[in-house]
This record gives C-alpha cells, structure tokens and sequence, in this order.
C-alpha cells in the first residue's frame, strides 16, 4: 500500500482542524475527564493536543466515541495512574526515514521539505509525512547515506578457503563494542566454516553471547566485500532484539520486514529494492545488507523473500527445525540460501531423529537417508557410536557452556521463599479439600484420577490467587467492602486483589525495591490470568509476554519487567 501523500503546508498547519471524528481518543488528564489527548487523522502522535470534553462535544459524531471512552475509563478508574503518558513515547521517536519530498509553500512561495518517518514501536502503515523541522537531524543524515550509496550490481564470489586468516584480536566494532575472548573464538570458528563452504551449529549455552557473535561474523563477511544480502530468522519476541544489537555493532543498513500486509508492501516499495533515476527497480540490487524477519513470515510463502539469493542465512532458535516434516523446513528449501547458520542452546534434546532432521537441512547431500543415519546412531547405546557422531558433528557444531568460558561469571544465586497463605486462600483451600473428600478418600484409581487431577488444578490455582477460582472475586470484594464499614477507599478492589494472594503481598513489596536498584525483572507464570493480576497492581510498566502474543513487539520490552 503506497505512503500517503505530503500534505501542502497549508493544509499541514490547520490539521488540528479536520473533522474530530476521525480522531483517536487516547487518554485522560484528570479524572473527571476535563480534557483529552487527541491526534487528527493524517498527522502522527508528535501533533497530538489536549482538548476539553466541551470542545469535542460540538460534534454530535464524536459522542458515542466519548461514551465509549468514559465507560473503559470507569472501569479502568482504580488502576489508573496519573502519571502515566497518554501514549508510548516511542510513538515519537523516530526510527527510520523512508522517503523525501520537496514541495513549495502556496502562501509564501518558499520551498517545503517533508520526510516520510516511521516511528519507534509503531508499523510501517502509521508511518506519516512530517516537515524537515520537525525530523531528527541525525535520522535525516544516516537517510542520506544510505540514498548515497551505490547499488551493488555485480556479484561477488565467496573468498577461497585458503585466504582464511584468524582473527588475534577483536575488531572495534561501531560505538567501541568488542568481542571477549571466548566470542572471538566463536567469530573464527563461524568464519572457518564461512570459508571452506561448511554450513554450521553455534549451540552454546544460552548468555554468551550467540546473537552478538552471528552478528560480528557477518560483519566481518561484509568487510570482505560480500555485501549482504543476509537474512536472519527469528522469533517474534526476539526481531527488535536483533535489530537493536544490528545498530549497536555494525553499520549496515538493516529492516525488520514483519507485520500487516500493508506494512510489508511499504517496505518493499520504501526499503527493499533499488530503483533507478526514473523509478524503476533495478534487478537484484538491494538498499538493505540484513533483513530480519519471523518463522511465521517465512511460513506465510513470501515470494518476495523466495526470490532473493541470500548470501547467509541466520536461524535464531533452530530446534524449531527438529521436526523433519515441519512445513517451515519445506518453506526454507524453497529458498536461495548460499550459507547457513544455526543457533540453538538445546542441539540434541529428546531424540536423534531431531538431531538428523537438523544436519539435514544445514547438508542434505552429506546426510542423505534417516534409516542409515539412525541405524547407526538410532540408540547411542555404545562408546563406540558416541565417539563417532561427535566425530562427525565436531567440523560443524560448536558448543560451550559458561563454566568452560566465563571463569569470572558468578554462581547462580537461587533463593526459594516460602510464601504463606492468606487467611482467605487458607479458607478456600479448606474448601477445596472439604468438597473433594470423598474422591480424595478413593486414592489414586485410574478411574478416580480425572477427579484427582481436577482437584489439584483448583488447588493450584487457590495458591497463586483465589480470584482463579470461579465466583470467588465477587464474594472477596463484597466482603472486603464490608469490613470497611464506612470508610472504604477508593481503590479497594485493587487492595483487595492484593491481600487476597500471599504472593502478590510479597511482589507489591518487592518489585518497587527492585526497581530502585536498577534490575530488570523476569516474571515466570503458567497462569494467563495471574499475570492480569500483576499487570493491574504493579505501579511499575511491566510489558506480558503470552503464548498467545502476536503482532508488534515495543522496542523497549526487554528493557522492563517481563510477564511470561
């Protein structure tokens, strides 16, 4: 879907003035909803106002927008904080400039500058026209470099093996970054396998470093001349992560090629593929060296990315691989890959099976048949049959484990607290038990254990917090209210949830503690709704991480406190 169109100058300064019903109502400022934040359609979150209920009242369209508003903001009313942004402020930080127009002011006859920015943590499609004025200088000039530089049109051969050097000494890498020893040793050992044609497995231990040491290594390819295309494949969760650490180490110009399909055409037509001075696409030239993308885009049968003749490929989390029928294998041979590179902390985990399925893919012509492969290392009973697969994984598969490389790493510190219950799970718990006697009396028969496990889930779930069992949050709230008497706070459901739970009691007190000290927290939950229930009592952002999550990932999410 093409860009919209700059507006003139003229129709860019009155654009507070387009009809308010086509604005989006965001937030509140006070509780009794004297003002509200809004952003007129066309123009992007830099250019939100403030404006009274009164004055959005003058429209009769916008009403049932307000009614809307008033009703999520009531029930919202006692886990609100006022503090909070009215929006997320990367909405106006600018990631990326895609485009640049000139035009000529109509009422003063001066020439007008205008860039097409895509903003931070916002897709392609809400990318907007703004005036140079109002664009980061510093977006403007790294735009620039990247319209300066010359398509490249010729292909250049992969270096013979016999002109690999090793590496002594890391390279300083863009904002002074340098590799430890132990990722040196990683970079060299990628680039060998580069050089003499052997696609590979980095599987070290998670923490040391595989996304910094696959991005070094094509860096160093790079600087040997082979510029990219690469392409890396990742998990949803993990893209913003990559194309962060793209930035923090190298120069190269790299996209993160995701979302709907509107976004996906912008990219193509604003980001992909170099044209000529008339417009056209030039065959096989392209304006990105990296391209970060999803198992699932690769899964969605992208011609545009089938077509390309990627010089490396990076797969981030490759046990996903492990099935040999998985349709993303038979996506991924479909595809132009000159070089491939694994990464997976869990190399072999259930069965050899897996293990074939991903020596397979990285050598199909060296690993031809399933049945000759486990015939001979189907059991692993034998010394004999260990010593040869680790003969033959040893050229292509590198592991580490953090004891073996990093001496100066403390122990892991694993503190197990006894949380108590509160007179209220204590209560439920009791109840549980009472109404499930008679088939915990019957003990643990086949026919009893459906009702066994039934019970045990209640149980559980009575532990994490009592609002988990069914009708039990009406009956808390109306009896916390009660106790209140006359005097009962405004934010007593929020004070009720909390005491309810011992957990939640030990949390509240101790993620502000954390917080204060600098550390980022990690969450861990096998219940959905209980981390609802930290999410509306934490003062503190907190960004979940479902099963169930899709679509775009804030750029700030690894930097604050994960549900999981």
């Amino acid at each position: 879907m093409p860009a919209r169109k700059p507006p003139s100058s003229k129709e860019y300064q009155g654009s507070h003035l387009f009809p308010l019903i086509q604005c989006f109502l965001l937030d509140i400022q006070h509780l009794h909803y004297p003002s509200i934040s809004f952003s007129p359609q066309l123009s992007s979150y830099l250019h939100c106002e403030w404006a009274t209920i009164a004055q959005l009242e003058k429209d009769k369209r916008i009403h049932q927008k307000l009614k809307r508003f008033k009703t999520k903001m009531a029930q919202m009313r006692h886990f609100f904080h006022e503090d909070e942004e009215p929006f997320n402020p990367d909405y106006v930080e600018v990631d990326r400039i895609l485009d640049e127009s000139h035009s000529i002011d109509k009422d003063n006859g001066e020439p007008v500058i205008y860039y097409l920015v895509k903003w931070c943590s916002l897709p392609y499609e809400d990318s907007t026209w703004e005036l140079k004025e109002d664009v980061d200088e510093g977006k403007v000039q790294e735009f620039k470099r990247i319209q300066s530089r010359h398509p490249e049109l010729k292909r250049v051969a992969r270096p013979q093996a016999g002109s690999w050097k090793k590496l002594e000494l890391s390279h300083e890498y863009k904002n002074g970054n340098q590799l430890r020893e132990y990722q040196l040793e990683g970079v060299n050992w990628l680039l060998f396998n580069w050089y003499n044609r052997q696609n590979c497995i980095l599987a070290d231990e998670m923490g040391l470093g595989k996304t910094i040491q696959s991005i070094a290594f094509l860096e160093e390819v790079y600087n040997v001349g082979i510029r990219g295309p690469f392409l890396v494949i990742a998990p949803l969760s993990t893209i913003t992560n990559w194309e962060r650490e793209f930035n923090t180490w190298t120069e190269m110009n790299t996209i993160v090629y995701h979302g709907s399909l509107a976004s996906r055409q912008m990219i193509q037509q604003y980001e992909m593929y170099c044209k000529d001075s008339r417009g056209r696409l030039i065959p096989g030239a392209y304006k990105f060296d990296a391209l970060i993308t999803t198992f699932e885009m690769i899964l969605s049968d992208c011609p545009e990315l089938r077509e390309i003749e990627w010089r490396c490929v990076i797969i981030d989390e490759a046990h996903r691989l492990k099935n040999r029928n998985c349709k993303l294998l038979d996506s991924l041979k479909h595809m132009d890959l000159e070089h491939k590179v694994l990464l997976t902390g869990t190399p072999l985990q259930n069965t050899v099976e897996e293990l074939f399925s991903l020596l397979h893919f990285l050598e199909p012509s060296q690993f031809p048949s399933e049945s000759e492969f486990l015939k001979d290392f189907g059991d692993l009973k034998t010394e004999e049959q260990v010593q040869k697969l680790q003969a033959i994984l040893k050229p292509m598969m590198l592991r580490r484990l953090k004891e073996d490389v990093e001496k100066n790493l403390a122990p892991k510190q694993e503190t197990i607290i006894e949380v108590e219950l509160t007179n209220i799970q204590k209560k439920y718990y009791r109840a549980i038990l009472e109404k499930n006697f008679n088939f915990l009396s019957k003990g643990a028969g086949h026919s009893n254990m459906p009702n066994l496990l039934n019970t045990m889930m209640e149980l559980r779930k009575c532990c994490n917090h009592p609002y988990l069992i069914n009708g039990a949050e009406e009956k808390i709230l109306t009896e916390f209210r009660d106790s209140c008497h006359h005097h009962v706070p405004h934010d007593f459901p929020l004070q009720a949830m909390v005491r309810s739970s011992g957990k939640l009691v030990l949390i509240d007190k101790l993620l502000p503690k954390l917080k204060a000290g600098g550390h980022k927290v990690l969450i861990f939950s096998q219940m959905v709704r209980s981390c609802a229930a930290m999410m509306m009592m934490s003062s503190i952002q907190l960004c979940p991480t479902l099963g169930d999550s899709v679509g775009q990932i804030s750029s700030t999410s690894s930097d604050l406190a994960l549900l999981l």
